[in-house]
């Protein structure tokens, strides 16, 4: 009984002895195999890549004489107008039949402009001018 536990230990202690000389290698990507990888290549620096042939966005770059690359500038965003809502057409006011008889034919007579029958004997509904 005695000899199996020793057995079994050591076989648990050379397991460990091997795990512990053995190494994960992860693999690594250099900065430079990256943007090596890109149209244009790295920029000096060797961390960045180049946006086009002369390096314009390296860092510490500068024209030769009489070169300045055309900045392009995008024009400010500008929302499209909000369409404005069409107003209501004005009703047309409903045309009053002139009064049979004129304004003697009404019962309270006409308005003051001789063409809109009274509705009471105040006229109420009569437009002062």
């Amino acid at each position: 009984m005695d000899s199996s536990i020793i057995t079994v230990l050591a076989i648990i202690l050379l397991i460990l002895i091997v795990l512990n000389h053995i190494t994960i290698i992860s693999p690594t990507i250099s900065k430079t195999a990256s943007c090596s990888q890109t149209n244009f290549g790295c920029c000096p620096n060797g961390v960045d890549s180049k946006i086009n042939y002369y390096g314009t966005n390296c860092p510490g770059y500068r024209p030769g004489p009489g070169y300045q690359p055309p900045l392009y500038v995008p024009p400010p965003y500008v929302p499209p107008p909000s369409p404005e809502p069409t107003p209501e057409p004005v009703p047309d006011p409903v045309p009053r039949p002139k009064p049979i008889g004129g304004c003697a034919g009404t019962r309270y007579g006409c308005c003051p402009n001789n063409n809109t029958p009274k509705i009471n004997e105040q006229g109420s509904n009569c437009i002062l001018k």
